[in-house]
């Protein structure tokens, strides 16, 4: 590193500080939510406009470049994760293991059981694909139809869908927002998924009740299983079902309570998956099964909604989520490098004074954020570079500040129409967000439970001593 970077910072006043949050709202707002443009190419416009606030404020470009490079710095972990991730992805579907927890999830459908087993169903898919959009767009449909031909209102059904999906999108070590609040917080994103389980795991089981309960209405009606029967054929004739290989996701979960470092818990499930591919789905070839890795697993069957749920994974297809992960930290620390952080922050003082202020503080600046910036990254990313050094002051743990962006960030952008998700979500369900909202008790709950764990002072991790 030069000499430049270890000088102390010349540091911006709070009115150019707002004025520069104000413009990187423009940019990601305009971007996200009328121009369309792609996230990595709005991020990179975003980082080249904070260098250009540091060079009105006599930074040199010399400067800009340590201060990027040092964001980088930080983003390599998550990225190795995120790639190693993608060979995880790959290999279990090659595998089988994702067509067989589908396989098996649809099987247990009954219309008095409809709504738990569909969200149930919704958070294994959602949580061993790490993606929420991927199960919304595919099994998400599936269970509309199904709804309602069970005469649900497709507003509770919907919000079933939304509610599973986003499950795993919060918890899953394989979603990207899981590993990028964790880098953005600067925890180990396996502390940051154990931390998740004090909110999330209530928010789910809690969900899950009021799913059951509300299906108890419809016990009396008819199913039509043909979309089901449908799907659960493209998996018997295409893979091997078995239910040894769920032994694999069971180990991999064994070995994130046994805290194996991340990167070797999930190179060795990879390769478990391999193995399985070999043992259990020969016909692929050995050229198909190794390219799962790298490029990630293609299908083509006749139901389009399976092609698309099982296209997934390799290595290749998280360069998308890696180089938005370098984008987003560079920036970040470019806007900690020049004071803007920290002229804000300090303007704030007086109300983070305490854990329970501090993580209120920061729900509500991943809502603000999302409301202006319309975008779950951001929504992450900034309120985590933003608070992190209010959380190292009062010695409170980082993996509660991924937690929370994870409870407000991740969330928020479901429930809100004018957002990224709140325009894709009613565009794949038909569903407006306002009318699905009311009934998606998961995206409600967690932000409850973190302001109710806040105020009672439980799950506050903080630094020894």
């Amino acid at each position: 590193m030069s000499e430049k970077t270890t000088k102390t910072p010349k540091q911006v006043g709070l009115l150019a500080a707002i004025v520069s949050l104000t413009a990187l709202c423009m940019i990601f707002c305009g971007g996200f939510t009328f121009l369309k443009f792609n996230t990595q190419a709005i991020f990179l416009v975003g980082a080249i406009a904070m260098g250009i606030v540091a060079l009105l404020h006599g930074h040199s470009l010399k400067d800009v470049e340590d201060y990027f490079l040092e964001g980088c710095r930080g983003a390599v972990m998550p990225a190795m994760i995120l790639m190693v991730v993608g060979a995880v992805i790959g290999s279990w579907i090659v595998s089988g293991i994702v067509p067989t927890i589908i396989y098996y999830g649809l099987g247990i459908l009954t219309p008095s059981t409809f709504l738990v087993a569909g969200f149930l169903m919704c958070c294994l898919i959602s949580f061993f694909t790490g993606s929420s959009y991927t199960s919304i767009s595919t099994i998400g449909i599936a269970l509309l139809g199904i709804g309602m031909g069970l005469d649900i209102n497709p507003a509770l059904t919907a919000g079933m869908i939304v509610s599973g999906s986003l499950f795993g999108d919060k918890l899953s070590p394989f979603s990207d927002s899981t590993n990028m609040a964790a880098a953005a917080a600067g925890t180990d994103v396996f502390d940051h998924v154990y931390s998740m389980l004090y909110t999330t795991i209530p928010a789910m089981v809690i969900s899950a009740i009021l799913y059951f309960v509300l299906g108890l209405r419809h016990s009396g009606n008819a199913l039509d299983t043909s979309v089901i029967d449908g799907i659960r054929t493209a998996m018997t004739d295409n893979f091997t079902i078995t239910p040894i290989l769920l032994l694999i996701p069971l180990f991999t979960i064994f070995m994130t309570i046994k805290k194996v470092p991340p990167i070797m818990a999930l190179v060795i499930s990879a390769m478990l998956g391999i193995a399985a591919a070999f043992i259990f789905q020969p016909h692929f070839g050995f050229k198909v099964i190794m390219d799962s890795l790298g490029s990630g697993f293609s299908i083509n069957t006749e139901l389009a909604d399976v092609n698309k749920l099982l296209t997934r994974g390799g290595m290749m297809n998280m360069m998308g989520a890696v180089c938005l992960t370098f984008l987003v930290l560079g920036m970040g620390q470019i806007l900690q490098k020049i004071g803007v952080m920290e002229a804000v922050l300090g303007k704030l003082a007086n109300a983070v004074n305490t854990s329970r202020s501090l993580v209120i503080t920061t729900l509500g600046a991943c809502l603000i954020t999302t409301m202006v910036c319309a975008s779950q990254y951001v929504a992450i990313v900034l309120p985590g570079q933003f608070m992190q050094p209010a959380y190292t002051r009062l010695k409170i743990k980082k993996r509660v500040l991924s937690r929370t962006l994870e409870d407000g960030g991740t969330i928020f952008c479901f429930l809100l129409p004018w957002t990224t998700s709140g325009v894709y979500v009613p565009s794949v369900l038909g569903v407006d967000v306002l009318d699905y909202a009311p009934f998606a008790f998961f995206c409600l709950l967690c932000p409850i439970l973190c302001i109710i764990y806040a105020c009672i002072n439980f799950a506050i991790f903080r630094e020894e001593a």
